[in-house]
């Protein structure tokens, strides 16, 4: 650590700093994590928040984040749904590549970069393709920062080509040679086609045939094959959106036997089960579908056994009008959650609820989906050295969520609307700046940057921190602990 003046501390605030949730002082200088105090440590600071009574928790990271919409150009798309993540408390996404046109090759990856960056307000990554006509571009796109690929195994309405099982050995096995993971949406698409058929035949299209088209069975079934695949290639694979407690198992004892397995599951299948289906409609219409309490209960089991790496978002922003349009035939509706923007406080807050605390539902926001996408040293925790990306949390402030608070200019919804939050948001800091206030971001577009993952690659920022403990000496010179300027109430 320098000797200068920093350029922010916080005071105040119970710091979920890697060694648990304690009181302390962050301070902040040139972007970065500088140290983190004990409380009452005098810092002679440029600027200080007060975040009395405040949970000061490492920015969140969403790695599965889909911006297609409104679909005006990337653009535009990355500029609404960063906003969106930045009111949320989440400072870094990783998009996935289903843009107009698809992210296939390394030259839509490389103009990706720049349309995006230039309506970013948070930081970001992007997860490059595995299908059959882009297999020769996955080394392509990894030099340009993926740090992984995402192969579909069911037929989807995003022209993206779902992946055979030649194309995921294929690509499996460039991504072992590169050092890159493979994320696979694992539900068998010759059973769904089955399962679709037969409601069909059957005269059912209401919501409760997706359930009965898309079961457990399905899921669990794809990632047993994925696994075995990947045992075959030598790749490491991450499994999206798992919504089986079986799935789960099955990465479990992958790990367990050595390969390096890893899954998510989502804010939606942790909050919404199968039974509120019919009530929500369309908005409650995603892919693998909504599932039955008791196993929904099983996953919040898995949650706080510790044996699920992420939790994250898989926001997919329909408009209203595709979603109400397809109503009839839920199999023509579009498949997804509009949520990066509430997701974090209420999974917090359900977490909070079950008894697991700050300690473990945090690093399943933060720095484990980090560690996933290359952006451990860098993302996801509160170290000298990482950039200095965290959210100010209000741990004793009901509100009820409304899709009227959202950033969209329009096609405002949410399947949360009317569930009350007991944590809400209050600031989202992104290398040192503030980005969001209160719902509202202060920031213009461009302001968020493109991150090359993994992240300690040549052209990446360099990791911080090494051993060092976060719990450091002050900064700066001796003060009040204030500096110059009156302190910034949060």
């Amino acid at each position: 650590m320098s000797g200068g003046r920093p350029d922010l501390a916080v005071t105040g605030a119970t710091v979920l700093a890697p060694e648990g949730a304690r009181p302390g002082t962050l301070v902040v200088d040139g972007g970065k994590v500088a140290a983190i105090v004990p409380p009452g440590t005098a810092v002679d600071a440029r600027e200080t928040l007060d975040a009395r009574a405040l949970y000061l928790i490492p920015g969140v990271v969403d790695p599965h984040v889909h911006f297609d919409v409104p679909g005006i150009s990337l653009e535009t798309d990355f500029h609404t749904g960063t906003r969106s993540a930045a009111a949320g408390g989440v400072t870094f996404v990783v998009e996935h590549p289903f843009s107009d046109p698809p992210t296939t090759t390394a030259a839509r990856y490389a103009d990706k970069i720049r349309r995006a960056g230039a309506g970013a307000v948070v930081d970001f990554g992007l997860w490059g393709a595995l299908t059959e006509p882009s297999l020769a571009e996955m080394a392509g796109q990894h030099a340009l920062g993926a740090p992984g690929f995402k192969a579909f195994l069911p037929d989807n309405d995003m022209d993206f080509p779902p992946a055979s099982e030649a194309d995921l050995l294929t690509g499996m096995a460039t991504a072992a040679r590169l050092g890159a993971r493979v994320l696979v949406h694992a539900e068998d698409r010759d059973a769904l086609a089955r399962g679709e058929a037969l409601q069909r035949a059957r005269g059912r299209t209401d919501v409760g045939a997706l359930l009965a088209a898309r079961p457990p069975s399905s899921e669990i079934e794809a990632v047993r094959e994925v696994l075995r695949l990947a045992r075959r290639t030598g790749c490491s694979v991450h499994l999206v959106h798992l919504s089986t407690p079986e799935a789960i198992d099955l990465v479990t004892e992958a790990r367990a036997a050595g390969l390096d397995a890893t899954c998510e599951v989502t804010a939606h299948h942790l909050l919404l089960t199968a039974a509120e289906l019919p009530g929500l409609g369309a908005f409650g219409v995603c892919a693998p579908p909504l599932r039955d309490p008791a196993r929904v209960e099983q996953l919040w089991e898995r949650v706080a056994a510790g044996v699920v790496q992420a939790i994250v978002s898989d926001h997919c922003p329909y408009g209203r009008a595709d979603k109400l349009g397809a109503s009839d035939d839920v199999f023509g509706c579009p498949f997804g959650i509009q949520s990066v923007q509430e997701y974090v406080p209420l999974v917090i807050t359900e977490a909070l609820r079950r008894g697991v605390g700050w300690d473990r539902i945090v690093p399943l926001l933060t720095s484990g989906p980090a560690r996933l996408c290359g952006a451990a040293g860098v993302k996801g925790e509160l170290r000298p050295g990482h950039d200095a990306d965290f959210v100010l949390l209000d741990p004793a402030d009901p509100w009820v969520v409304s899709a009227e608070r959202q950033q969209l200019a329009e096609e405002r919804w949410s399947p949360y609307d009317g569930r009350v939050s007991s944590v809400r948001v209050v600031r989202t800091v992104v290398r040192g700046r503030t980005v969001a206030v209160g719902g509202q971001v202060v920031v213009p577009k461009g302001t968020g940057r493109f991150l090359a993952l993994p992240a300690d690659r040549a052209d990446a920022p360099a990791p911080g921190g090494g051993e060092e403990a976060p719990w450091a000496e002050p900064v700066g010179a001796p003060g009040s602990g204030s500096g110059e300027e009156a302190p910034c109430p949060v």
